[in-house]
């Protein structure tokens, strides 16, 4: 019993010393939630951002939200970098920004959320947003896609056939 009872205090001695001389592991902020509205946006619409961040008793001085827009599989290099406006607290602290879409092909949004919290850099795990078909957008190929006219000409020429072979007959 003795033994445990050691290795308990060695234990709790470690993790205080740990709290004392490394604060920042344990005060560093975390991104609990991102959203979006619209949450399915067009390309070049407006998009706002809201992002849920959960303190961990640090001070948070600034965030920032990294931005590109995508193609399938082929990110743009220009890329914005918003920085975000504390918006509300309530269970954790929300900030927004709001992003302006350029690309009328873009597929996709890229974004990942960096926070500056007691001089350090945080950077979290990127996100994607997949965009909805512009309908302004449809490639000539698609225009073609309901029948109509061809149809008539199919007919007509199905007729002219017919008649051209019984006359012969």
């Amino acid at each position: 019993m003795v033994n445990f009872n050691k290795r308990k205090y060695v234990f709790l001695l470690l993790l205080f010393l740990s709290f004392i001389f490394f604060p920042k592991a344990f005060s560093q902020p975390i991104v609990k939630q991102v959203s979006c509205d619209p949450s399915e946006p067009m390309p070049q619409s407006n998009v706002s951002f809201f992002v849920g961040i959960n303190k961990n008793n640090s001070s948070i001085d600034q965030v920032c939200l990294i931005v590109q827009e995508c193609m399938t599989d082929l990110c743009s290099i220009k890329f914005q970098n918003l920085t975000m406006n504390y918006s509300y607290s309530c269970c954790m602290d929300f900030y927004e920004a709001e992003f302006k879409g350029e690309r009328e092909d873009a597929t996709q949004i890229k974004y990942h959320v960096e926070i500056l919290s007691n001089g350090s850099w945080y950077v979290f795990e990127t996100g994607f947003i997949d965009l909805l078909d512009n309908p302004n957008n449809a490639n000539d190929n698609n225009k073609n896609t309901v029948p109509g006219f061809e149809l008539v000409l199919i007919i007509f020429s199905i007729v002219l056939f017919l008649v051209l072979k019984k006359r012969n007959l």
